[in-house]
């Protein structure tokens, strides 16, 4: 594979660092009444073996908040890269514009429905007290106060759908008032931890590519193996993405990205249905590709 970037202000130049914050409330809770009524009615002789949840709210009363959750997050991890175990992500720069247009429109369709949501409690908890028959506890309902009113103030922090950005660190950034030889240290540490993440980032671009291409071969080497055609859009999604993510330009990566769309991705779903030779070849075509990857991963 050709050299990647390990120059720490170089990758400053070409990505951020983003994190997403994201909350929602918990429809579920776990009912210790209930799971001791059924260790009882059981005889299980341990507490912990058995528990039992319950749903707070109809699961059509979340829908709507809970699709742009996850679709937001799926977009989120998508298109940035690992970093480190704090949810900080790589985003290259090319990414960025539309990365912010995608992320405020997910961000602006959460808190609607989230206030939909909030603005109908009161029929989602009764909804709920039908649902759960003697299940059903108020106390079970933190936001709502002794006289019985709803803290929508409090219910609404709950909830979450933001991104949070900053830049790469390197050791040159080292501003404390430290001894020289303290900040050469400090400095070299710093700039070896972001080497070894942004090399970390790199692989996992190769590993999502990998993992696409291994799917279709695995999909179409057998006739009778069903597929959607997610298993092509995607691969072709990811290749369009890949030379934006690829924040070192690694022309390997690239070219990889490049040979897959074009003998792959290219490929309308029905036709690999329908015409047994051609879905033979893209498999065959896959195989090589993955073949030629061994050495990368």
């Amino acid at each position: 594979m050709s050299k990647v970037i390990s120059n720490t202000e170089v990758l400053k130049s070409k990505a951020l660092m983003v994190r997403l914050v994201r909350k929602k409330l918990n429809r579920n809770k776990m009912d210790k009444d209930l799971g001791q009524i059924i260790r009882d009615l059981k005889n299980v002789s341990e507490s912990g073996a058995v528990r039992v949840n319950k749903s707070l709210f109809a699961k059509a009363c979340t829908d709507a908040y809970m699709k742009v959750y996850n679709d937001g997050s799926k977009y989120f991890y998508r298109v940035t890269l690992p970093w480190d175990d704090r949810g900080w992500r790589l985003l290259g720069i090319e990414l960025f514009e539309d990365f912010q247009k995608t992320v405020k429109g997910y961000t602006k369709d959460y808190r609607k429905h989230v206030l939909d949501f909030i603005e109908n409690i009161e029929s989602h908890i009764e909804e709920a007290r039908g649902m759960l028959g003697d299940a059903f506890s108020m106390d079970d309902y933190k936001f709502i106060s002794p006289n019985g009113t709803v803290d929508r103030e409090y219910l609404l922090e709950q909830f979450a759908f933001e991104i949070e950005f900053n830049t790469v660190t390197s050791g040159d950034d080292l501003r404390a008032t430290l001894t020289e030889d303290d900040r050469e240290v400090i400095a070299e540490q710093i700039n070896k931890q972001a080497t070894e993440n942004f090399q970390k980032a790199n692989q996992h671009i190769i590993t999502s590519l990998h993992e696409c291409i291994f799917a279709i071969h695995e999909r179409l080497c057998v006739d009778e193996n069903v597929f959607r055609d997610t298993l092509i859009t995607n691969l072709e999604d990811l290749c369009d993405l890949i030379p934006k993510m690829n924040i070192a330009g690694d022309a390997t990566i690239n070219e990889l990205a490049a040979d897959a769309k074009l003998k792959l991705a290219k490929w309308d779903p029905a036709v690999l249905r329908d015409v047994p030779s051609i879905r033979k070849d893209v498999s065959n075509e896959a195989k090589k590709i993955l073949k030629g990857m061994e050495g990368l991963l």
